[in-house]
């Protein structure tokens, strides 16, 4: 009887404890799964991050160039273009400055100018300002 015990415990302790590679396997595989699926959201954050800022700093480049035309002498306003580059990606800001009717008798008037600034790449981005010159005092309705 003692001996039976005896071979008895012999037995339970070859049972192996552990897991096997197969199960190793598929919780790898399960944790890569829930990995990618948590990380998505975060990635795609990062990238909302990433164009926001380069639209700051697109736009902090539209209103420098209309300050810029804003404080240039009246008579000295004319069309023109510059290229900037944000993180790599390259745009075209084009400005223009023309005589516009404000009281509405269908002719320009020479001492009030639209200007207007804008990106080339992107049509919706765009600044638009009237200067008014009066008696060599510029002001600006916006």
């Amino acid at each position: 009887m003692l001996l039976q015990k005896h071979s008895r415990a012999t037995e339970k302790s070859k049972v192996p404890s552990g897991f096997t590679l197969v199960e190793v396997m598929v919780s790898v595989v399960l944790l890569g799964i829930i990995a990618a699926g948590v990380s998505y959201p975060y990635m795609s954050g990062l990238q909302a991050l990433d164009i926001k800022e380069d639209r700051l700093l697109l736009d902090n480049h539209l209103r420098s160039r209309m300050e810029i035309l804003v404080s240039t002498d009246f008579s000295a306003l004319v069309d023109g273009s510059e290229v900037v580059s944000i993180n790599g990606q390259n745009y075209t800001i084009t400005w223009t400055a023309v005589d516009m009717d404000i009281n509405g008798d269908a002719v320009l008037e020479t001492n009030v100018k639209l200007v207007t600034v804008s990106v080339t790449e992107e049509p919706g981005r765009s600044l638009t300002m009237v200067l008014v010159d009066n008696e060599d005092r510029v002001g600006k309705i916006s």
